[in-house]
């Protein structure tokens, strides 16, 4: 430039705008102590870990104590059916000894030994004709 020659200004260079690029973890030398970001990583890994272990914890509880209470509702209703059966069978049992009792033989046997009763040796019958029931002595 000469001397008395004016000064002219040159443009700005244009910005660029930074180019994104992939972060790498910084290299760590062995020894060193962790940074803070990989240190957080580490936390939050634990962190889900621990949760995901208490949660697979509870579902493995709830599952044993559903089919706890489902084979406690089995030996429950074994016990009623048994119970049915026993019942059933007692009805039976009644049902039978009731049919025997009834007979005439059986109600005439037990009139005689239990209350003493006498089989009259001569039966009369008598017949009310239905003329003398209906008016009675009017």
């Amino acid at each position: 430039m000469a001397a008395g020659a004016p000064a002219r200004a040159l443009p700005a260079p244009a910005r660029r705008e930074p180019e994104h690029r992939p972060t790498r973890a910084p290299q760590r030398r062995p020894g060193a102590p962790p940074t803070r970001a990989s240190r957080l990583s580490r936390q939050s890994l634990t962190a889900r870990l621990v949760v995901f272990v208490v949660l697979l914890s509870l579902l493995a509880v709830g599952r044993v104590t559903l089919s706890f209470a489902v084979v406690q509702k089995n030996l429950q209703t074994d016990a009623v059916a048994r119970q049915e059966r026993a019942v059933e069978a007692a009805n039976q049992r009644l049902a039978e000894r009731a049919a025997t009792l009834s007979s005439a033989l059986t109600v005439r046997s037990v009139a005689m030994s239990k209350y003493h009763l006498i089989v009259s040796p001569d039966v009369q019958f008598i017949t009310v004709h239905r003329h003398a029931a209906t008016h009675t002595g009017r």
